[in-house]
């Protein structure tokens, strides 16, 4: 039955995309709640008129969520995504849609608006049967920005399904089996001024605090277990004859486990100044729970490895440091298989592209993995 579907998905190519070019053309940064909210009126009319049960909810002060469910009964699958991409409205001027060759381009279409394009075709498609699998779509607004407005829907919603499948880009055609928590923390360092020629030994800097930081934080990563803690933005000084006040330092830091970020946190948080005239505050956390593999998730994989294989290609496996909304339904309890999106690359960069070809591969996989009661 799977290679039937891919037919059927072949056949559709011209509408998946000229659904997926509607989509990049509205444009839906996160920061942009109204934005967003235009795209999830679309998707919603779109689904409408297939004949699939769809509606917002407002996730203040994010945009407007996308819900939408097909076939009758409790439990299913429940399909994820986002609505929101990284690029401010005009960012690509003229040039925000574009195909060369097997290649489309534009802000946001692989990450993820090819994955709501697939969505939108697989619903549809489903939806001309007397008899659907029980499904649902939750596509929110603000995952790019941390979720914060969403998180809690997802997880509510998540909970009433048997298994999620995230529709977030494939890592080059692979499914992701496993990503890591992120964390974001701030560490602010407040000294002394003095002037720099006259009598800088009375000044205490910040700025040499958080020199020492940074070099402690690398001591907290681990290498071997894919631990990361990166400094990435740092602020500091007034003049260059004066001894710096203040400085303040922005840390990426990612793990494999929830585990290791405990380990990470405690470590940060018990840092000790070098100099004790600096006083060293840090705020942050961890703000996503990781991925871990489950026994449940990966018989998830293999069923969909397997009917991968029926529609005629190899569904390899992933393990990503980037995190996304199926940290919360996985961490929640409920199996979950993510990066099922077409493949493409540039993700959040000028060049960001979908292979068209995988528009129907994609389509034809979620809905053999949604009409198959295995996993």
């Amino acid at each position: 039955m799977s290679h039937e579907w891919l037919a059927a998905f072949a056949a559709e190519e011209a509408r998946l995309l000229g659904d997926l070019e509607a989509l990049v053309r509205i444009e839906s940064p996160s920061h942009d709640a109204a934005a967003v909210t235009r795209l999830a009126a679309f998707v919603e009319e779109r689904l409408r008129a297939a004949g699939v049960a769809a509606s917002r909810r407002p996730c203040p002060p994010a945009g407007d969520a996308l819900l939408a469910s097909l076939g009758p009964g409790e439990g299913g699958t429940l399909l994820l995504g986002h609505l929101d991409t990284v690029w401010p409205v005009g960012s690509f001027g003229a040039q925000r849609w574009r195909r060369e060759d097997d290649r489309v381009f534009g802000p946001g279409v692989f990450d993820m608006k090819a994955g709501i394009a697939v969505a939108i075709g697989v619903l549809r498609l489903l939806a001309r049967s007397p008899d659907p699998p029980r499904a649902t779509l939750l596509l929110v607004p603000d995952e790019e920005a941390g979720s914060a407005a969403s998180r809690t829907l997802t997880v509510e919603v998540a909970r009433r399904h048997r298994r999620v499948l995230v529709l977030e880009p494939s890592q080059d055609g692979a499914a992701k089996v496993a990503r890591k928590t992120c964390g974001t923390f701030r560490a602010s360092f407040k000294g002394r001024a003095a002037h720099a020629g006259l009598e800088p030994e009375t000044g205490a800097s910040a700025l040499a605090e958080m020199s020492r930081f940074v070099l402690f934080a690398s001591t907290v990563a681990a290498e071997q277990d894919g631990t990361t803690v990166t400094p990435s933005v740092a602020r500091a000084g007034t003049a260059a004859n004066v001894v710096p006040e203040e400085a303040e330092l922005t840390v990426d830091a990612r793990a494999w486990t929830a585990a290791e970020a405990e380990r990470v946190e405690a470590a940060l948080r018990a840092y000790v100044p070098g100099d004790p005239r600096v006083s060293v505050g840090l705020e942050g956390r961890f703000d996503r729970p990781p991925l871990e593999p489950t026994e449940a998730s990966e018989r998830l994989y293999d069923t969909a490895r397997r009917l991968a294989l029926e529609i005629g290609y190899e569904l390899g496996a992933a393990r990503v440091g980037g995190a996304s909304d199926g940290n919360f339904t996985a961490a929640a309890g409920i199996p979950t298989l993510d990066g099922l999106g077409p493949a493409g690359g540039g993700a959040h960069a000028r060049d960001e592209h979908v292979l068209v070809p995988e528009l129907a591969l994609r389509a034809a996989l979620v809905a053999a993995l949604l009409t198959n009661d295995e996993g």
